[in-house]
């Protein structure tokens, strides 16, 4: 009896909530960045939420003369159609290869949209792993954080594993894809355009957001942002927030650094992470106004920052 009562349940939510199976409605652009590059780059700077119907995070795609390479696709199938919609008002070419940034769900869960088209997707073995065994929790996650507004996405992960720097050539156009280090999470990897300058980061770069640093490795991070500074990009299309280029990517390594020192100086003076959100928040003072929701990602990620802090320590 109580195993029928929690299927009506579960089906009267289904139906109730209106959004489960309802089509992605925000308007979505292409935005030429470079010579046949687009970014499509969403307005929110929340997480995913009924407002946003899941789209937090930015995607890009390359038009090459044997389809198109798309960078990430959103945080559900619904997302990922939109996307495809935007790409066919550019080009008749086909999605042909992914690249999945990293594990986190607003970045992947696009993927089997395009299962008609797409010959493989990369990602690091880290990332594909995460994705398969993560994968339903994403999609559960999402549709309790949206009023049920990304749907049930099927789960379709990277098969092509990326292990270290690797240039490839898809179709006219050539491609460097290259792994962060596990800098903003395990697994996370990069393009770049070389004859473009364009990077394409994923979440190693926030433009105009505070990142999130809880699956960071705080000081691979900051090292790797100084390394993409050096590679001098004209155009960088991040994970969330703004296209920017060179300076985004010294401000955010500015950010990270200052974040650390201010949590070594706490942690220095034997206070714990709780009681070193006041001072750490101020000494971030100066980055609040180009990175929302700093205060508030302080207090929620202080904890692994001052883990890290205090291993590095003892070495």
């Amino acid at each position: 009896m109580m195993r029928i009562l929690g299927i009506i349940l579960c089906i009267n939510f289904l139906f109730s909530s209106g959004n489960v199976f309802a089509s992605f409605t925000l308007a979505m652009d292409a935005k030429l960045v470079a010579p046949n590059v687009y970014a499509i780059v969403t307005p929110s700077r929340e997480l995913p939420n009924p407002e946003n119907q899941g789209w937090n995070s930015n995607s890009a795609f390359i038009v090459t003369n044997a389809g198109v390479i798309l960078f990430d696709t959103g945080s559900s199938s619904e997302i990922g159609a939109s996307i495809k919609k935007v790409i066919a008002e550019v080009t008749d070419q086909p999605v042909r290869w992914i690249i999945n940034s990293h594990a986190h769900g607003d970045h992947w869960l696009g993927n089997a949209a395009f299962k008609d088209t797409v010959e493989a997707i990369y990602a690091t073995e880290q990332v594909s792993k995460n994705i398969v065994s993560e994968g339903k929790s994403w999609v559960d996650r999402f549709m309790q954080m949206t009023g049920g507004a990304t749907g049930l996405s099927e789960v379709l992960p990277p098969q092509r594993l990326i292990k270290e720097r690797t240039k490839i050539k898809l179709g006219d156009k050539e491609i460097v894809l290259f792994p962060s280090g596990d800098s903003h999470s395990p697994g996370d990897i990069l393009m770049w355009l070389e004859n473009d300058k364009v990077l394409i980061s994923g979440d190693v770069i926030y433009s105009d957001r505070m990142p999130s640093t809880l699956d960071s490795n705080l000081t691979h991070w900051i090292k790797l942002l100084g390394e993409l500074e050096a590679m001098q990009p004209k155009v960088v299309i991040p994970g969330h927030g703004k296209v920017t280029d060179v300076e985004g990517v010294i401000r955010l390594k500015n950010l990270l650094q200052a974040f650390w020192v201010a949590v070594e100086e706490g942690y220095d003076a034997g206070k714990s992470g709780y009681e070193m959100v006041p001072d750490v928040t101020a000494a971030l003072s100066e980055f609040k106004e180009s990175y929302p929701g700093l205060s508030e990602k302080v207090k929620r990620d202080i904890s692994k920052v001052y883990l890290q802090v205090e291993a590095a320590s003892f070495n």
